[in-house]
Parts: C-alpha cells; structure tokens; sequence
C-alpha cells in the first residue's frame, strides 16, 4: 500500500489557489479532482438552473453556486458540485483565501463512474456533520438520484419521481428524469 504525505490546511490553501489544479482535502489529503465530463457538466448546469429558478421565482434569500469551496471542518474543505446557501448563512460565514467556512444547506454532487462508494459516504457524512441539511447525489450514469438529510432520512428516486426539499425549499418540485434530459447520447 502506497504512503501519502499529510499536508496542513495552510498548505492546502496554496496548493488550491493555484489555477492549474481543482482540489479538495480530506483530513490532511490533497484530493486533485479532474475535469468532469460533457454529461456530467450538462446534468450540473440543469441542477444549478432549476435551483437558481427557484431561489429567483420566490424573491428569496437563497443564493446559489457551482464549484464555491467550503471548509467543513479543519481537516476538510470541500468543492459541491452545485449548492444552495441562505443568506444569514452565507452573511455568517468566515472566508478563508476562497473558502467558506461551514457547509452550504444544499449541496449536490453529480458522481462520476470512477468515483468509490467509500469516497462519496464521507463526503456526504463531512457535508451533514458541518451542519448542511441536505446533500443530493445524482447518478447520471443510473438517471437516479439518492438524497440524504440531517434528521438521518435516505431517499432513492428515480425518474417518474420528483425531488421535493420541503423544509429548505418550500413548494419545489423537480421531476427526476428532467436533471437527466438531453444526456442519453454524451459521455
């Protein structure tokens, strides 16, 4: 079994300001992630638009992003894919060089066909422990979608269901097949 160097999160926070890599960190490990594919960019930018139309739709104060950096705890900093924020919370949050301190309430993660089942649990386990509320985790590859919720709730959805985030996003309503449409033919 190979060895890893530790690195501190000071160190981190220079290897992430470089503009050549994309990187989380994961109790003193240096995560360098690679760049999504053409599905995986298309299924993350419908996410994004129908949270982004819905937080603008109810004048709301929920702010949404992709890619924005939070550091969950001091060992671990994080990259969702797509997530929501309310803005006392956002208005709350230390930023260190780029990162944000804390979780976002909603953070989505599309996962890629070589990401591990192990990797993905603590993501979702570091995202609720640093007080998200929900992480969605969308499966192009399967068009499905497994939610996870603080209180300890798991949802499977597939399409012919729809996504609903009452406490967080009242009166949301997204149809699962709609995250996946347009996606069959691209890689």
């Amino acid at each position: 079994m190979a060895t890893q160097t530790l690195v501190s999160f000071e160190q981190f926070l220079e290897l992430s300001e470089r503009e050549d890599l994309r990187v989380e960190f994961d109790e003193g490990v240096v995560i360098e992630m690679p760049p999504g594919a053409f599905k995986h960019g298309t299924v993350q930018g419908t996410v994004f638009s129908v949270l982004k139309s819905y937080a603008d739709g109810v004048g709301s104060d929920l702010l949404v992003s992709v890619a924005a950096g939070f550091r969950l705890a001091p060992k671990v900093a994080r990259v969702p894919d797509v997530c929501l924020v309310r803005r006392a919370t956002f208005a709350a949050m230390k930023k260190i060089r780029g990162w944000y301190q804390g979780a976002p309430e909603l953070s989505v993660e599309v996962v890629s066909p070589g990401d591990s089942a192990t990797d993905i649990d603590r993501k979702i386990d570091q995202y609720l422990a640093a007080g998200g509320e929900s992480v969605w985790l969308v499966y192009p590859e399967t068009r499905h979608v497994m939610i996870y919720r603080r209180a300890g709730e798991a949802l499977r959805l597939s399409c012919g269901q729809a996504i609903e985030e009452p406490g967080l996003l009242p009166g949301f309503h997204l149809a699962v097949e709609a995250i996946f449409a347009g996606t069959e033919d691209l890689s």
